[in-house]
C-alpha cells in the first residue's frame, strides 16, 4: 500500500496468513522510520505500512467478514494514521495504537452499514418480502453438515454480540493478544478487559448451546 497513492488499495491477501507481517522490523528501525514519517517521508512510512497491513487486515477482515470492505477499512487506517502521526508519542506500542485506530474503523463501518439498514426497513422501495424470505430460506442449517452448523451459529451469535463484547472476544482469541494489550487498545482496565473476553465467551457458548450443540 503506497499512502502516496490514496485510491490505491492493497492487494487482497490470503486471510489465513493474515496474521504475519511482511516485513520484519527491530525496534530500532521502526523508530527510525517513525521519526522520518513524521517529517513527512513517505517512503518511510510505506516501510511501516508494508511491515504491519496484513496484521490490521487480519483484524478488520475478522470484524467485517468481506474482503473488499476490509480492504477498504485497512487503507483508510493507514492513512488516518499517517496524518496523525504527531500525536503518537510512544506511550504504546505501535502496533496497539493502530489497532485502536482499526478498532474504531470497524466502529465506524458497522454504525454506518446499521443507519443503511434502517433506512431501507423505512423505504417506500424496500424489496418484495416474499423474495427476501425466500433467499434467506435458500440456507437452511439442515442442509450443511454439523461442523457447517456450529460454524453457522458461531457466527451469528459472534455478529450479534455488542461491540465492546466482539472487539474483546476478538482480540483475544481472532489476534492472540494479551489481556494487558487489550486494555491499552481499548482503554480499559485489564480486569475490564478480562471480563469482556469472559462475557463474550459465555454469550457464544449459550448461542450454540440453545441451538443443541454441546459445547
Amino acid at each position: 500500500m503506497d499512502v502516496k497513492d490514496q485510491g490505491r488499495r492493497p492487494q487482497r491477501r490470503d486471510v489465513t496468513a493474515a496474521g504475519s507481517s511482511g516485513e520484519a522490523l527491530t525496534p530500532d528501525e521502526e523508530q527510525v522510520l517513525l521519526d522520518r514519517s513524521r517529517r513527512g517521508d513517505t517512503e518511510a512510512y510505506g516501510r511501516l505500512v508494508r511491515a504491519y497491513q496484513d496484521l490490521v487486515y487480519g483484524l478488520v477482515f475478522r470484524s467485517v467478514r468481506d474482503a473488499t470492505t476490509a480492504e477498504e477499512i485497512t487503507q483508510d487506517v493507514f492513512l488516518k494514521a499517517f496524518r496523525a502521526l504527531e500525536s503518537f508519542r510512544g506511550e504504546s506500542k505501535f502496533t496497539t495504537w493502530l489497532y485502536r485506530i482499526a478498532v474504531n474503523a470497524c466502529h465506524d463501518q458497522r454504525d454506518s452499514l446499521a443507519a443503511r439498514q434502517r433506512h431501507r426497513e423505512t423505504s417506500f422501495d424496500d424489496p418484495d418480502p416474499v423474495a427476501a424470505e425466500s433467499a434467506a430460506s435458500a440456507e437452511r442449517p439442515d442442509e450443511v453438515v454439523e461442523a457447517g452448523e456450529i460454524a453457522s451459529t458461531f457466527l451469528e451469535g459472534f455478529e450479534a454480540l455488542e461491540p465492546i463484547y466482539r472487539e474483546a472476544f476478538l482480540l483475544r482469541h481472532g489476534e492472540g493478544r494479551s489481556y494487558e494489550e487489550i486494555a491499552e487498545i481499548l482503554e480499559i482496565s485489564v480486569s475490564n478487559a478480562k471480563v469482556r473476553v469472559h462475557r463474550a465467551r459465555e454469550m457464544l457458548l449459550t448461542a450454540l448451546r440453545t441451538r443443541g450443540f454441546e459445547v
